[in-house]
């Protein structure tokens, strides 16, 4: 029981009372429910996989966002997190993904180099992409690493924008 917990404890957003919440609801409920989960995240961990175009978590490799042919390839939106590229998809934005796996975090120890800006570069440069829009989240870290992806892109053909923000 204790390790049920002190594995749940792990995800994000989860304290140790709602750990110890979970892991009793996981005991009481029926055996093949709690071990559907188990399977669920076995089969999820075995099938995802990153895109090695644009970094985003998919069952193929390229991700079928880099695969449809009907997107706008000469736009890149550029995320933090592969969460953001589902909420962006869901509101119909037609272009391409570039997701950084995280922000730059001097706190954290995470610079520029652990994120995948290198590859964005290295696509601007190779591609079709005439802008790249950022949309880090506005917070210290998010501006930092939208300061960063700028300086890297700067003196290439391409136009570097954020999403608006504010009223």
């Amino acid at each position: 029981m204790d390790q049920l917990k002190e594995c749940l404890a792990r995800l994000p957003g989860i304290g140790p009372k709602t750990s110890e919440r979970l892991a009793y609801h996981l005991l009481q409920v029926e055996e093949g429910q709690a071990f559907a989960l188990a399977d669920a995240i076995r089969a999820a961990r075995r099938s995802t996989r990153v895109c090695s175009i644009c970094f985003n978590l998919d069952e193929s490799d390229p991700c079928a966002i880099c695969s449809d042919e009907s997107r706008d390839r000469s736009l890149v939106l550029v995320v933090e997190d592969p969460r953001e590229v589902a909420s962006f998809d869901a509101a119909d934005f037609r272009g391409l993904f570039h997701v950084l796996q995280g922000r730059v975090s001097s706190l954290d120890g995470i610079g520029a180099d652990d994120l995948t800006i290198a590859p964005l570069v290295a696509r601007v440069v190779g591609g079709q992409i005439q802008e790249v829009c950022v949309a880090t989240n506005p917070d210290l870290e998010g501006e930092a690493t939208a300061r960063m992806i700028g300086e890297r892109l700067a003196g290439l053909d391409v136009c570097v924008t954020r999403l608006a923000r504010g009223m």
